[in-house]
């Protein structure tokens, strides 16, 4: 993943594998984010086949998400996710349910980007 806040508080995710950053580069990121003290919303599209990441992985970013929980919940608004099709939309309903769980924001599916900007805005009122 890679994380382009460069129109904060619109901040893209970019889950190309070929575009990927380092977990530490990522995480550093969203800490940065975070230190900003300024409400945001991620807006992503695809990432729901690309298969698990390294356990090892996984446990950095869930102690980071633990170490930073009430800044996340306070500050990141939404995750709007960009599903383009049907077979996409229902990959990400299923994955909003554990995200919501695991993060402590909403997943919020859309079906284009303009949408996700729309809902964006919303969010940041």
């Amino acid at each position: 993943m890679r994380v382009d806040s460069s129109h904060f508080p619109l901040v893209r995710l970019d889950y190309a594998p070929e575009n990927a950053d380092s977990t530490e580069t990522v995480l550093a990121d969203m800490s940065a984010l975070l230190a900003r003290e300024q409400p945001f919303v991620y807006i992503a599209s695809g990432g729901f086949d690309q298969g698990e990441p390294d356990i090892d992985e996984r446990r950095k970013v869930a102690n980071w998400m633990k170490a930073n929980k009430p800044a996340i919940v306070k500050l990141t608004k939404a995750h709007v996710h960009v599903a383009a099709n049907d077979d996409e939309q229902r990959k990400a309903e299923e994955f909003s349910r554990f995200f919501e769980n695991f993060w402590g924001y909403p997943m919020l599916i859309v079906g284009n980007a303009e949408e996700a900007e729309a809902k964006a805005s919303e969010l940041l009122r």
